[in-house]
């Protein structure tokens, strides 16, 4: 039996740390803060805000976490296939992980458009954002509900990924 090089354990291990990470941080917000943002009275402008305050940091973080992670699964997992040992578990973490773009672009896309829409005001000039119709607090409510119920599949998918890459590791 071929001894596992240390470095691809490391890599196997960042990326199933990454993984549980990512789906940690995807999950509280849908479980947490998405409910917080709904909860009470809260006028719609207050929950647009609130909830662009957390899609955009989300946005700036997660898209680079998640290409990198898929390509550390997929190179590491090509390095184990390539010594002949177990590579699946990893090649579907990372096929997992990558499942996030496609189902973001089909189902939430479109979602964060309106939302962020209204949140700016629906224009780039002064006049455009003085015409434009503010979104009514149930409808903004109803999408922030829907895209919490949304990201929760987007964070638990690469779990379930991370949880075969374990698997997998443990085989090594």
């Amino acid at each position: 039996m071929e001894v596992v090089p240390t470095p691809l354990r490391v890599a196997a291990g960042a990326g199933i740390i990454a993984s549980v990470w990512a789906a940690g941080i995807g999950t509280s917000l849908s479980l947490f803060s998405i409910p917080t943002i709904l909860s009470g009275g809260t006028p719609a402008d207050v929950m647009l805000r609130q909830w662009k305050f957390h899609f955009v940091r989300g946005r700036a973080l997660m898209p680079g976490l998640g290409a990198l992670n898929a390509a550390n699964y997929w190179v590491t997992s090509y390095a184990l296939w390539s010594r002949g040992l177990e590579w699946r578990g990893l090649a579907v973490g990372g096929a997992s992980t990558f499942f996030v773009i496609p189902y973001t672009v089909v189902f939430i896309f479109g979602i964060n458009e309106r939302l962020l829409a209204a949140a700016d005001g629906e224009g780039e000039k002064e006049e455009e954002k003085a015409k434009a119709k503010p979104m009514s607090e149930g409808t903004v409510r109803r999408l922030i509900k829907k895209w919490g119920d949304l990201n929760v599949v987007r964070a638990v998918v690469p779990l379930v990924g991370s949880g075969l890459a374990l698997w997998n590791l443990c085989l090594l």
